[in-house]
């Protein structure tokens, strides 16, 4: 479909093949994961460009922090993942995360969480 596309044909070929590189990528995750990125991608679609931008700038944040930090996200992360959208952010305000994150990578969290899907804890 995606070779049909005029848009498409007009990118560069290396874009083109990165892209296509992605599509298959993302066609082999398991459902669930597939689902997640897709809700993720369709969220942040939906956000005004000023607001899509937080949230890559707060991406790129992450990458510059030690690996022992971004560790540390990465569970609070997930963790967060299965708060419900309207509570996240007073469970990053929390004396817990205060005291465990500073305020950028609280704010890194909140930038990152506004675009996942809630995940209804496990049993």
């Amino acid at each position: 479909m995606l070779r049909n596309d005029p848009t498409f044909n007009r990118l560069p070929q290396g874009e083109q093949q990165h892209l296509v590189r992605q599509l298959n990528d993302v066609n082999k995750m398991p459902d669930q994961q597939r689902e997640r990125r897709l809700a993720r991608a369709e969220a942040l679609e939906h956000l005004p460009a000023e607001d899509r931008m937080r949230v890559n700038r707060s991406a790129r944040e992450w990458t510059t922090l030690p690996p022992e930090r971004q560790a540390m996200m990465k569970n609070a992360f997930r963790d967060l993942r299965s708060v419900p959208p309207d509570q996240r952010g007073m469970v990053l305000n929390s004396s817990r995360y205060q005291g465990q994150f500073s305020p950028q990578e609280r704010g890194i969290l909140s930038d990152l969480l506004r675009v996942e899907p809630y995940e209804a804890p496990k049993p």
